[in-house]
């Protein structure tokens, strides 16, 4: 079940009230941190408990820690670290660890990030075994053409049930748009920083993926010394396919994202509206 669930305000109490002090002795420290500190101070997760809510059952053990676990997670992206090297500097960092919502005594395990991760989008820990994803060989189109659609008027037809009511609830990311919807957009819209009169654009663009197209053999074949089996292999990143990169005439191991967008003038920035992450097969 969700537990105690701490509001912005109180927050922002509790991070004027720590830092108030540690400023008292190591002012140094909240200079270095001082952008970290101001992205985290005014993002709000009150609307954050909302959407998560429906995630959680109405007994059991109660989950703490979940809008301070979140926020923790959007530092660690921002400074760059992997998870078990983000604990440690948790432990180690007391400016960090206060921004975040925590204090010395209460800082999640690993294993809460885990138990959060996966209320938010499933993720399926057994082995993927599947055919070595060989680079395709087929002929490439000619410089700076993009390779022809596989199902033409693909989106068309998608329109077209959209207007007929039909929704796609079931896809996995529904939780992650919803929070970045909500927590997010919604925000930017309502600090005026979102300004709806202005113009709207949508893109795609090739995400390489650190995993490697060949997998991993867990068959015994290298012991008969056949080096070049076709045997399943486990796969670290199974849902990642090959793609044609046209700006660079390659072919990549990835994704494809499509992103909605708009321009804010002032800040002379663009803004996401939407986020979306597809396999990268034309």
């Amino acid at each position: 079940m969700l537990g105690f669930w701490r509001s912005h305000s109180d927050y922002q109490k509790f991070v004027v009230r720590e830092l108030s002090s540690i400023a008292r002795i190591f002012s140094s420290a909240l200079f270095e941190y001082e952008t970290e500190i101001s992205k985290l101070y005014i993002l709000n997760l009150d609307g954050l408990k909302n959407v998560i809510a429906q995630l959680y059952s109405h007994t059991g053990r109660p989950s703490n820690f979940q809008p301070e676990i979140f926020r923790s997670f959007v530092l660690m992206n921002h400074l760059g670290y992997t998870l078990d090297n983000w604990i440690f500097k948790l432990e180690n960092n007391f400016v960090l660890r206060t921004i975040c919502g925590f204090t010395a005594n209460n800082i999640p395990a690993v294993a809460s990030y885990y138990d959060f991760i996966n209320r938010i989008i499933k993720l399926d820990e057994r082995p993927c075994l599947k055919k070595k994803k060989r680079k395709p060989t087929k002929k490439i189109p000619g410089k700076g053409k993009k390779l022809p659609p596989k199902h033409p008027k693909i989106v068309e037809r998608l329109v077209a049930k959209i207007l007929d009511g039909r929704r796609f609830n079931n896809r996995p990311e529904r939780i992650l748009q919803q929070i970045f919807a909500d927590v997010c957009v919604k925000q930017s819209i309502d600090l005026g920083l979102v300004n709806q009169t202005e113009s709207i654009s949508g893109d795609g663009t090739c995400i390489k993926t650190g995993a490697s197209s060949f997998g991993v053999k867990t068959c015994e074949c290298n012991k008969s010394g056949d080096y070049h089996c076709n045997c399943p292999r486990k796969f670290s990143d199974p849902n990642a396919t090959w793609g044609w990169y046209s700006h660079k005439e390659q072919w990549f191991y990835g994704y494809t994202g499509y992103f909605i967008s708009t321009y804010n003038k002032e800040l002379k920035t663009d803004l996401p509206l939407y986020l979306r992450l597809v396999d990268a097969k034309p």
